[in-house]
């Protein structure tokens, strides 16, 4: 009977043990998915204020995110710290004062998790630790991406500005030729940088390729026209409507 006992209670401590270590592992997950969406949520965010100030995503800092964020909500605790529910930005912040991620050295599931995510894009093997803190920078890949949108936006403004010159003020302009001739000019095809493939393609000729981006680049004229934030673009939309 005693040997009975003292099975049952081994028993009900292994179970209690397991259920502990299962939960920890459960825990472990979740704060590893944490860090990786999280990372990914701040990038959008730095590349988002990026665009509407004019500037590279990692001169976005943690002040500037948290003005953002939506108001009345615990967003910041939410995004800018780890899990534990006594963390704060003094004792532990997930996003550092410049804006970046910031794990200490010994919380190796978090540092493992951010490293998964950024292994394609960031050489993780040269980050050496500061401190016994790793930082990683967040907006690094949209950084390019940034001032190449920057560049397409003063292409199409340099555009409309040309198109306004031949059209609105130059009545002997035939304009097809002259849409054809502003769009073989400011097409920015080297800033151009997403896939152009259709679907079921693996390859396209380089002709196809230009004559696809000018396409675009025509669509990007026509929506930009369409939003008539001043009166020229609202005559020049008229005169082009059926023609972009």
């Amino acid at each position: 009977m005693l040997g009975n006992i003292w099975l049952s209670s081994a028993l009900i401590v292994t179970a209690i043990f397991s259920a502990g270590a299962m939960y920890k592992s459960y825990s472990d997950i979740q704060e590893a998915k944490q860090i990786q969406e999280h990372y990914e949520i701040i990038s959008e965010i730095k590349t988002l204020l990026a665009k509407q100030y004019n500037k590279n995503p990692d001169e976005i800092t943690r002040d500037d995110i948290i003005a953002n964020l939506p108001k009345g909500e615990n967003w910041e605790k939410v995004l800018l710290l780890d899990r534990n529910k006594d963390s704060n930005l003094s004792n532990k912040e997930l996003v550092n004062e410049t804006g970046n991620f910031e794990i200490s050295e010994d919380e190796k599931l978090k540092l493992l998790a951010l490293k998964a995510k950024l292994k394609d894009v960031i050489d993780v093997t040269s980050i050496e630790p500061v401190d016994k803190k790793y930082t990683f920078e967040v907006g690094k890949v949209e950084k390019n991406r940034v001032l190449k949108d920057i560049d397409i936006e003063e292409n199409l403004t340099k555009a409309i500005h040309f198109l306004a010159d031949e059209i609105l003020y130059n009545t002997s302009s035939n304009k097809e030729t002259t849409l054809n001739a502003i769009l073989n000019e400011f097409t920015p095809y080297d800033k151009l940088y997403f896939d152009f493939l259709k679907t079921g393609e693996t390859t396209i000729s380089e002709q196809t390729l230009k004559d696809r981006q000018k396409e675009y680049f025509k669509s990007r004229i026509k929506d930009r026209l369409y939003q008539n934030e001043n009166a020229l673009e609202t005559r020049l939309y008229k005169e082009l409507k059926d023609i972009l």
